[in-house]
């Protein structure tokens, strides 16, 4: 028996590329059952997962079978998760890059996405319970009188423990394919960094405004149903309700029901609001080029200055940092992981010798005669020479089947043994038996399963 898939995802919804090509990216979004308005589940914690599907050409997609148990598990866990087609995938536009660097920017994109999304989502946080001043009044006092016996009797709360980090996990992973793209993606904050002040019209300030609505309208539906449920719940009503998906932009729909929209005009609302966000931003976009380099009362008025009354044009061109945005620890999950002749020919990317020489050969010529090529930064030379730093420094797990016939499994044993035996390693790896590349029988299905939780549940533990 296979494990348990993915229920029907709470938003589907769509994403620009950062590739800036023209290519959306098919999206879905998860919620765990803590974010339920009806759920009794620990309040979550922000805690998020992106998962990306195996070859495109060969039939991978979001509806992979693989995704479905590794993204069920992290759901069940207490993750947000969201999910992804890359170009070409599943009937989406474009096609699959040899290279995998068009992959890289679906995959921030759905990165930068899910940050500000999750950063934005807190449906619950002006709700209050509607109670009579009695009521109030004696639980106030039965509150008083338990806190002065765990005074008496308790003894100093010891101080937290030094370990324990208190940053939402980002967890970010992949199968087969999807895990190779995600071993290249640079560190997390180099792609925050693409969102932090994006130009107006561009996919990055989209992708932004995207999820700051998308959540809002998350945040106004769900915080509607809890508060009705707790006011059911106060007056004793047996009538209980079963909770509510809310779709995005293209799918509304409860649970447990056929995909149809739970309202005409909520829909209609999202999808008008959506429309008059992308208006604003290429409204202000082309009012900033038109009026760049002359202002109210001249051609020089926008003109840098030395005195307090500088306008700097570029701010008016931008969207404003997010404030207090949410700081993320990244963890990583690779399942069956490509290793070997496979990855040399898809990617052109493993660092070896050769491929290495190459690279550094080719950034040495000039971009246009008579120029000199730029240098690479100090972190663009760590994110290209040393893909596998991020897997060491941050917790990563690799679960591989030792009959996997795309990646030989002395290559793989020979690889994680490397990466664990670097000093100060947090890369694991786990190796099942009898599983092939594919995980189609049920006793590994389920291995990988518990694999993927046990690693899970460790993580938020440490928060």
């Amino acid at each position: 028996m296979q494990p348990k898939m993915l229920p029907e995802p709470n938003i589907t919804f769509t994403v620009p590329s950062l590739l800036g090509d023209g290519i959306d990216i098919d999206c879905r979004v998860y919620h765990p059952d803590s974010i339920a308005p009806t759920s009794d589940a620990a309040e979550w914690k922000k805690h998020a997962a992106v998962f990306a599907h195996p070859y495109a050409p060969l039939g991978g997609s979001f509806d992979d079978a693989v995704v479905g148990i590794v993204a069920a598990a992290l759901l069940r866990t207490g993750f947000l998760v969201a999910t992804f087609n890359f170009r070409g995938a599943h009937g989406s536009a474009g096609k699959t890059s040899w290279t995998g660097k068009a992959e890289q920017a679906d995959y921030k994109s759905v990165i930068g996405f899910i940050t500000h999304y999750v950063h934005c989502l807190d449906p619950y946080r002006h709700i209050t319970l509607r109670r009579s001043h009695s009521e109030v009044r004696e639980n106030e006092v039965e509150l008083q009188g338990k806190v002065a016996a765990r005074i008496q009797l308790q003894p100093p709360t010891p101080d937290p423990p030094a370990a324990v980090n208190h940053k939402p996990v980002l967890l970010l992973g992949g199968y087969s394919y999807g895990s190779m793209i995600t071993a290249q993606l640079p560190d997390i904050e180099p792609v925050m960094a693409l969102f932090e002040a994006p130009k107006n019209g561009t996919p990055a300030a989209e992708i932004r405004l995207r999820a700051e609505h998308l959540a809002e309208k998350q945040n106004t539906t769900l915080a509607g149903v809890r508060a009705a449920f707790l006011d059911r719940q106060h007056a004793g009503s047996p009538r209980q309700t079963r909770g509510l998906r809310v779709g995005g932009i293209e799918d509304i729909q409860r649970p447990h029901e056929p995909r149809r929209s739970l309202s005409v005009e909520l829909e209609e609302r999202i999808r008008h609001g959506i429309e008059e966000l992308m208006a604003k931003t290429k409204k202000g976009h082309k009012t900033s080029q038109s009026t760049e380099g002359r202002g109210a009362n001249g051609p020089d008025t926008t003109r840098d200055t030395a005195g307090p009354t500088t306008f700097k044009r570029d701010a008016v061109d931008r969207l404003p940092p997010v404030l207090g945005r949410t700081q993320f620890r990244p963890a990583y999950l690779l399942v069956s992981p490509l290793q070997g002749v496979v990855t040399n020919l898809i990617t052109m990317s493993v660092p070896t010798p050769i491929s290495s020489f190459a690279r550094k050969a080719w950034n040495r010529l000039p971009a246009k005669p008579g120029k000199k090529a730029p240098t690479p930064t100090a972190a663009q030379t760590s994110v290209a020479d040393n893909p596998e730093d991020k897997l060491v420094q941050n917790d990563t797990l690799v679960v591989y089947g030792d009959n996997d016939i795309f990646s030989p499994v002395r290559k793989l044993r020979a690889w994680t043994s490397r990466l664990q035996a670097v000093p100060n390693s947090k890369f694991r790896g786990v190796e099942v038996s009898t599983a092939t590349h594919f995980w189609a029988q049920a006793k590994v299905a389920h291995t990988l399963r518990d694999a993927v939780m046990v690693f899970a549940e460790s993580l938020l533990a440490d928060t």
